[in-house]
């Protein structure tokens, strides 16, 4: 996030983590730094950030962000990191990437792993390239434990193994069950300055080296899992060292997780259900690596692939564009029309629901390419569909007077005992001349330019309502036009002094 500051100064605040956008209570870990272009007192550049910058710039398309300034800004910026904690770079693998393992020297080290999931392949390779540490933990879930094959859980045997519950179904990387999360023991912490509810499960993805009086850490959003680990996901991650203060929090973590037992560890068995949730998790990632495509031409919407998913005959699969209904995947089925798709609801996000017997239904959403793309105009169509006039309203007082303009109170000479029944159009109440010019006189005493910003703002998403506007009534179209008019009445006159 880049913040706009007087005499164009800008500051920028980076938080790497495994925290999702939603409302989860599971708990989570993240390093938040801040940097400036100017130089100060134990600020430092960081590799990789304009890297990472960059690339999610590219994949945002954002109209007017041009990817490789933002690289250069970025790789300019010198960061201060929380105290005692050195950060030595931020990583971003996509697909095919290569990433690098957590450590290369764990020789006598104290090993700390936390990760919500886990598979056969990487607990495997974990405990064989950490056999020379002093002591090795892990803290994960009984549901991970359980899905892990025997042998698997066998090159654990010489781990403390810790147990906290399962996070929260959100569609991270499997399906939990509500139940699974009721019945393991919950991390009781409350929250900061408050008397917050404990955090229903772990959700942290860590990797720490503990030597003495500092520790090396790997923390983001990597699970210890190949996928993760092995490029086939988009991840990232900080790598970071700190000292005592970052260790009593890892201790605390571990002082609040529940032992798991040897004779607990064996006595692990996989249940009808079990074998079914990881035969959904098997489709799941089978179809995520299904080569599939969508066509369109013009707002007729196709989807395709090269061979129809292998489903087991208990599994019923749907399929749909993640802004309309879901529809039968028919077996042996490799193409599948959508039909015509308006623009303000054209995407290139697939959503899916699988279900099976003995296994809660998953959904997930998946990213396929789509030819020829997505008119530029889309964005709009969206914003417009979903726009009150009322919002835009709003959204215009704001732009040229800031929160606080008309309107923010109840004004004075309101007559509350002599409301009309009709409808109160925004026209009477909103945006007039008279604001336009508090506005233009504004801009020429403070040397700002809210009048360009809500000038940029009326061609793109006024003209987009009114064109992609069916749901507007005839007396908001009729608004819409009004300020049309009475805009460009202003701009040719002031915009032009």
């Amino acid at each position: 996030m880049s913040f706009d500051g007087e005499k164009s100064q800008r500051t920028w605040r980076l938080w790497i983590g495994s925290r999702n956008l939603t409302a989860s209570r599971d708990l989570d870990l993240g390093l938040v730094i801040e940097g400036e272009s100017r130089r100060r007192k134990g600020s430092q550049t960081i590799e990789g950030i304009g890297e990472l910058a960059a690339t999610l710039a590219a994949e945002a398309r954002l109209p007017g962000v041009d990817p490789k300034e933002v690289r250069e800004e970025l790789q300019s910026v010198r960061w201060n990191a929380p105290e005692g904690i050195d950060v030595s770079c931020i990583e971003l693998w996509t697909q095919g990437s290569e990433p690098r393992q957590p450590f290369s020297d764990v020789k006598g080290r104290n090993l700390v792993v936390l990760s919500p999931f886990l598979c056969d392949t990487f607990v495997k390779s974990l405990a064989k390239t950490t056999v020379e540490c002093e002591e090795r933990t892990l803290v994960t879930s009984l549901q991970a434990l359980r899905k892990l094959r025997p042998d698997s859980r066998a090159h654990l045997a010489n781990f403390k193994l810790l147990s906290v519950a399962a996070p929260n179904p959100e569609g991270d990387e499997t399906s939990i069950s509500p139940a699974a999360v009721q019945n393991e023991p919950a991390l009781g912490e409350e929250d900061e300055g408050g008397t917050g509810g404990d955090h229903s499960g772990l959700h942290a993805k860590l990797f720490a080296a503990i030597a003495d009086e500092r520790v090396d850490i790997v923390a983001g959003s990597a699970n210890a899992t190949d996928r993760a680990w092995s490029g086939r996901n988009a991840e990232v991650v900080a790598r970071f060292s700190g000292g005592r203060s970052e260790i009593d929090g890892i201790m605390a973590i571990l002082g609040s997780a529940t032992p798991i037992s040897d004779t607990l560890l064996q006595g692990l068995v996989e249940t009808e259900a079990d074998i079914s949730e990881l035969k959904i998790e098997q489709i799941r990632w089978a179809i995520a690596d299904m080569p599939l495509s969508l066509c369109r031409d013009g707002k007729h919407f196709r989807l395709t692939c090269d061979h129809a998913p292998s489903l087991p005959a208990s599994a019923k699969l749907e399929v749909g564009l993640a802004t309309m209904s879901l529809q039968d995947w028919k077996r042996d089925a490799t193409e599948i029309e959508f039909g015509e798709v308006p623009l303000a609801l054209q995407t290139d996000l697939l959503q899916f629901r699988l279900t099976m017997e003995n296994a809660l239904p998953a959904s997930w959403l998946l990213r396929v390419p789509i030819a020829p793309a997505i008119d530029a105009e889309r964005d709009s169509a969206a914003i417009s569909r979903f726009l009150s006039v009322a919002g835009l309203q709003t959204w215009l007082r704001e732009m040229l007077e800031g929160e606080a303009g008309p309107g923010a109170e109840d004004d004075w000479d309101s007559d509350e005992n002599n409301r009309s029944m009709r409808r109160e159009s925004w026209k009477y109440d909103g945006i007039a001349i008279e604001d336009i010019l508090k506005a233009w006189a504004k801009d020429q005493s403070e040397k700002t330019n809210s009048l360009k910003r809500v000038d940029g703002m009326l061609n793109r998403y006024v003209a987009a309502v009114l064109a992609h506007g069916e749901h507007l009534s005839d007396d908001d179209r009729e608004d819409l036009i009004a300020l049309q008019q009475t805009w460009s009445v202003a701009r040719d006159v002031l915009m032009a002094k």
